[in-house]
């Protein structure tokens, strides 16, 4: 009964410093030039009615799309329930949203959750330096 006290205690954490980290404005994706000749995309696997999901696609979504990064790395929405989209990935998506950084068809690196626009803007920084 206490773990489940504490695990609600920390998601409502979670949820403020999400709301508190929406209204700052996200960071650069910018990592230096990408390598030629690859396909690179960020595909982010949702489902329908997920509350974090629908989140991501207000926090998240608007400063992505406007950095210089999404010419280079677009991003698409898949539906968990419709398949892979076709893309070979390393383990099963168990957690919605989960953003995954997709090289030539292949996952690359992933993001699991939704922890907020900062957060992830970090951690997409680092997936990108690491998959070059």
């Amino acid at each position: 009964m206490v773990h489940r006290r504490l695990i609600a205690l920390g998601l409502i954490a979670l949820g403020l410093m999400a709301g508190l980290q929406a209204g700052q404005a996200a960071r650069s994706v910018e990592t230096g030039p990408l390598p030629a000749g690859d396909e690179i995309e960020l595909v982010v696997f949702e489902v329908d009615g997920c509350t974090y999901c629908r989140l991501f696609r207000r926090d998240v979504l608007p400063a992505y799309a406007m950095s210089p990064r999404s010419g280079e790395v677009p991003i698409r929405f898949v539906d968990i329930n419709d398949g892979t989209g076709g893309i070979r990935l390393t383990s099963q998506i168990d957690v919605v949203p989960t953003a995954v950084l997709v090289r030539n068809n292949r996952e690359t690196g992933r993001i699991t959750g939704y922890s907020g626009p900062d957060s992830f803007f970090q951690l997409m920084r680092y997936l990108l330096t690491g998959s070059q």
